[in-house]
């Protein structure tokens, strides 16, 4: 069941996913995808969306510096790719209401694609913000994100959520 406010509307949360130094320099087809990823959480913090870190547990302070928390935001390191299997981070989504994850990471086959999947089968809607999140292969990227590409494929992100750029997710305005 997805959470909602007194007023109908659905919290939304912003889920950073994977942005320290080693994997946005080295698993990501896009050398733009950290600037695209830091201008969402920038738009998420001046939005008031709760935002929430996380990373593998070795890398927990490895933070490409302009996708670093700020003050206050929940860091989670995880030992699986997925960010909910080895973390608290259900428990601390719906302490804090949210119904809706937005979700920017590296890599799209792996921690982006297993946390749409798992938020989406826990009961989360899911908007994956597609110009902040990357793949060491440009191809896998394209065909989980871009659904002419394998319209029948069952990995594709579009099967779980909105898949869609950070200029038309109003959540962001």
């Amino acid at each position: 069941m997805t959470a909602t406010s007194e007023e109908g509307e659905t919290r939304t949360a912003f889920l950073s996913l994977d942005f320290v130094t080693y994997i946005v320099e080295n698993c990501s087809h896009d050398d733009t995808v950290a600037e695209h990823a830091a201008a969402a959480l920038q738009a998420a913090r001046r939005a008031g969306l709760p935002v929430f870190h996380v990373v593998p547990a070795p890398m927990i302070d490895q933070f490409y510096p302009p996708l670093a928390p700020a003050a206050g935001e929940p860091v989670l390191g995880k030992s699986s790719i997925s960010a909910f299997a080895t973390t608290n981070l259900d428990e601390l989504l719906r302490e804090a209401g949210v119904g809706q994850v937005l979700i920017a990471g590296v890599a799209t086959s792996g921690t982006v694609l297993s946390t749409t999947r798992w938020a989406a089968d826990i009961g989360y809607k899911v908007i994956v913000c597609v110009d902040a999140c990357a793949d060491m292969d440009a191809a896998a990227h394209a065909a989980l994100v871009d659904e002419s590409i394998f319209p029948a494929s069952w990995l594709g992100l579009w099967r779980f959520g909105r898949v869609l750029p950070a200029a038309q997710i109003s959540e962001l305005a």
